[in-house]
Order: C-alpha cells, then sequence, then structure tokens
C-alpha cells in the first residue's frame, strides 16, 4: 500500500480550487455572520484564518486519510452540490497540505474560502447555481441560521404557514460575510454567456 500511496503522489506549487456549499448563521440583526460546514462538526469556519481539518473518528493517521473520510471536503464541479441539506451560501475554497482526490472532488488538510455568494436553496435545488441568485431576503431562524430567499419562495413560505420570524436584507447580509471573511463576492457566468464572449 505505502508504495501505491509513493506513485500517486503529486506535489503542487499552489493551492487547488473546489467548490462548496455551506449553512450561514448570524446575529439577531445580521450584523455578524458565520460560515458553517453543511456536515461535520458543525463548529464555525474561522474568519480570517485557513480551517485546519482533524478526524471526527480521532483516529491516529495523517489527515486526510486515504482509509478515512476526514479532511476539508471540496467538489470539483457544482452540480453534486445541488443535493447538498440546506445549503445557503455556495462558494469557492482554496485547499492545500495534504489533498486526496476522489470521485466528487477533493479531501484536504487545510482550506480556507476565496469567494463566496448567497443563494436561494429552493433555486439552487431546482435549476442549479446560475438560477440560485439573487436572493432578496434573509429568513432568521431559532438558533441563528439565516436562509436567503428569492420574492417567489419567500411568498411560497407566507401562502403555506411557514414561520417568517426576521428578515433581513440579503445584499447587506452578503456584505457582511464578504467582509467577515475577506473574499471576493462569486459570480457565476452562465455556460452561453461565457461562450458568446
Amino acid at each position: 500500500m505505502l508504495g501505491d500511496e509513493r506513485a500517486a503522489r503529486t506535489v503542487l506549487t499552489q493551492a487547488i480550487e473546489g467548490w462548496r456549499t455551506w449553512t450561514l448563521e448570524g446575529s439577531r440583526d445580521g450584523s455578524e455572520v458565520w460560515l458553517l460546514p453543511i456536515a461535520g462538526t458543525g463548529r464555525r469556519w474561522p474568519q480570517r484564518e485557513p480551517v485546519r481539518a482533524e478526524c471526527a473518528r480521532r483516529r491516529l493517521h495523517r489527515v486526510p486519510g486515504l482509509e478515512c473520510t476526514c479532511g476539508i471536503h471540496a467538489t470539483d464541479r457544482l452540480d453534486p452540490l445541488r443535493r447538498t441539506r440546506d445549503p445557503t451560501v455556495l462558494g469557492t475554497v482554496a485547499l492545500w497540505g495534504r489533498v486526496v482526490q476522489h470521485a466528487y472532488g477533493y479531501r484536504a488538510q487545510h482550506g480556507y474560502p476565496q469567494r463566496l455568494g448567497l443563494i436561494c436553496p429552493l433555486c439552487f435545488w431546482q435549476w442549479g447555481a446560475e438560477a440560485s441568485r439573487p436572493p432578496v431576503a434573509a429568513v432568521r431562524h431559532r438558533g441563528g441560521r439565516l436562509v436567503p430567499l428569492c420574492d417567489p419562495h419567500l411568498d411560497l413560505c407566507r401562502r403555506h404557514g411557514y414561520p417568517v420570524r426576521r428578515l433581513l436584507d440579503a445584499e447587506g447580509v452578503e456584505r457582511t460575510l464578504l467582509d467577515a471573511y475577506a473574499v471576493d463576492v462569486l459570480r457565476i457566468i452562465r455556460p452561453s454567456a461565457a461562450l458568446a464572449a
């Protein structure tokens, strides 16, 4: 096994870029926000410092391990993220250190967001990244979770009696998020527009 691992090893001099989704936690007025992983520990991603992966099973091995699922996860394409549970932030992440590539993307030792954008999770699930922006309101839920919604999905919540306790300006929340993590806004370009340019 060790011989196979050495044969497959490649040394890169720059970070690998992957795609991720997060949920968003925020203060009551939206003046403070934090990224939370969709799965895993549930601990906030630190602001303005890299995330360092740990093995959740507390196994004694290098992280990420080849025979484990530990590490900072990212995909190499957007489509698999549409099936994640409750995504509210979409972004690219820089990965470095020990990185394991697998069928859906990567697991890394270190990572930090590069570009972030709020998304309407229902639009993202139905139509993909290009159609999931711009959200117009961030609904604050019990526990501090923020959910950006577009007008039609906000209206749908209201019509079906889903509790909409407090609305925040999504643009303001997104600005706060970008400032907190010192990153750029994620701009999704439609493939047809990119080809026409």
